[in-house]
């Protein structure tokens, strides 16, 4: 019995090492290109920047900078008056100092996204653009594009952001190595999104986000989990030394089935703190204990990330996740 049991430890350890490895991921050919419409507007005429840059660059004029397309007539009017504009040209410049070349993000990109296709070899990888939206947008997507406003990620500390009037809890995640994690984040966030007819209450929301960090943890195995949870040290430890409370909270409060959209949103989006916990919470720390109950899940129920992922039944995953924390 004892022989059995020692054997069953080892097979235990074995797999648990087993699954911490990271895939190899050294045979999958990906070649990714970053294409700079953020340089490219100040430097190529109209005709040229529509040709190289198609849909993506109608989408960028109407739903960014909201000035129509370039056929319409009073569109070079408008195009010439926004990178005139004096905030879009301190943004222009700064983004040329902080950004000369995209090479390291490129390389992170295309290591991650081979992850991705290693995880989900059927899905597609976005063509990724850069640009500037005079620190308007973070994002572009699209069902093929992903695209970033660079002029978001010039730094914590960067000194137009308080002038803006940008919230610390906001600026302090808008620096140069967030990039990855954001895109990787907000990419899978697309491709897996929640349906909220269905899945409306707050344990629903707290598990798809834990999801999304979990694939992001596992696509870019070697980020730091301060990145990947956009989380100071502070906030991290302050989580981990407050599980329990917080999920007593959650509990004695009766908020995990609440379908409150403003108590949800309260709950899971950006904020300078969690209100329900205390003012030394990081806001969003409840889907850091999603994802603490998504990896419990996972301990438990050992699958593919694929699997997962598609797996939109919140309430039996958290069932079977027997989630409790000490």
């Amino acid at each position: 019995m004892k022989k059995n049991c020692f054997a069953i430890a080892c097979l235990t350890c074995l797999l648990a090492a087993c699954q911490s490895e990271k895939p190899d991921i050294s045979n999958i050919s990906l070649s990714m290109e970053i294409q700079r419409l953020d340089m490219d507007i100040f430097n190529s005429p109209v005709d040229s920047l529509h040709n190289k840059y198609g849909i993506f660059f109608d989408l960028y004029t109407e739903g960014i900078l909201d000035i129509g397309n370039c056929r319409d007539s009073s569109f070079n009017e408008y195009f010439n008056m926004f990178k005139t504009d004096s905030i879009v040209m301190q943004a222009y410049s700064d983004v040329k100092k902080q950004y000369p070349d995209l090479r390291k993000l490129t390389g992170k990109l295309t290591e991650a996204f081979k992850y991705y296709r290693y995880y989900f070899p059927d899905k597609p990888v976005p063509k990724v653009y850069t640009y500037i939206s005079g620190y308007n947008q973070s994002l572009i997507l699209t069902d093929s594009v992903l695209a970033i406003g660079l002029d978001k990620y010039l730094g914590a500390d960067y000194e137009f952001y308080s002038k803006l009037k940008f919230h610390k809890y906001m600026s302090r995640n808008m620096y140069p190595e967030k990039i990855a994690s954001d895109y990787i984040a907000a990419w899978t966030d697309s491709e897996w999104a929640l349906d909220t007819r269905k899945n409306n209450d707050l344990i629903s929301k707290m598990l798809f986000e834990g999801k999304i960090l979990y694939a992001t943890k596992m696509i870019l195995p070697d980020e730091a989990d301060s990145l990947i949870f956009g989380f100071t040290a502070d906030h991290l430890r302050w989580c981990k030394n407050n599980e329990k409370t917080m999920w007593i909270t959650l509990i004695e409060e009766k908020l995990l089935f609440s379908t409150n959209p403003f108590e949800i949103r309260k709950l899971t989006e950006p904020a300078p703190n969690t209100t329900q916990f205390t003012h030394e919470s990081p806001g969003r720390a409840c889907n850091w204990i999603g994802y603490n109950i998504i990896a419990k899940y996972m301990k438990n129920n050992p699958q593919s990330l694929r699997e997962l992922m598609d797996n939109d039944d919140y309430h039996k995953i958290f069932e079977q996740a027997k989630y409790k924390p000490n």
